[in-house]
């Protein structure tokens, strides 16, 4: 029995010995397992807040995109005004160059002088609206933007109202008609002209 004992005694210990020989590198392997782990995880979160900031730097040049539109739009917007008001200067113009011939037409003598003066105030609306019509083209807020297109339209039937009325003042004085002139010079001093965001 002793034999027995000593027997599983020396095995043991013969195993005991090879098994710590495994248990090493089975150590240096967990111990660099570890190690790689743990860059793993640094990794992870480095990747983690570089995706972090790529999202916020996207959301903020999603949100600089959506000001460049708005900002465009504005700009539109702006040069639509700086048109119209442009008309509306020239239109002030024309009044007034007209209003300096009102008296002599008034007088109805049919005079050619008078005629060529009335028509360059007739040619110089048309250039005026023509020259409008040419800037207005370009822009896409006259179709787009229901504030500007409706006071597009309204310019539009102001244009036409003046150049009706000049040019019942034109026939009233070539053909010496009083009736005609009145109604003219009528609808001339009845146009109201609305100016939006003022």
């Amino acid at each position: 029995m002793k034999k027995v004992h000593y027997l599983s005694l020396s095995m043991i210990l013969l195993l005991a010995g090879c098994g710590s020989q495994n248990l090493l590198p089975l150590e240096e392997q967990s111990t660099e397992l570890r190690e790689e782990n743990h860059e793993l995880k640094l990794t992870n979160q480095a990747l983690k807040n570089e995706n972090t900031q790529k999202q916020k730097q996207l959301s903020a040049l999603k949100k600089d995109t959506q000001n460049t539109k708005k900002a465009k739009a504005n700009h539109k917007i702006a040069e639509y005004y700086e048109i119209a008001s442009r008309y509306y200067s020239d239109v002030t113009s024309i009044i007034n160059a007209y209003d300096r011939l009102d008296s002599d037409i008034l007088k109805n003598k049919q005079n050619r002088k008078q005629l060529d003066k009335l028509d360059a105030v007739i040619e110089d609306h048309e250039l005026a609206v023509d020259r409008y019509l040419d800037d207005v083209d370009t822009l896409s807020v006259t179709k787009k933007e229901t504030e500007i297109k409706k006071q597009h339209k309204e310019l539009q039937s102001i244009q036409k109202k003046i150049q009706q009325a000049l040019k019942k003042i034109r026939q009233g004085y070539a053909k010496k008609e009083m009736k005609l002139i009145n109604e003219g010079r009528q609808a001339l001093t009845s146009l109201q002209i609305t100016k939006e965001n003022e």
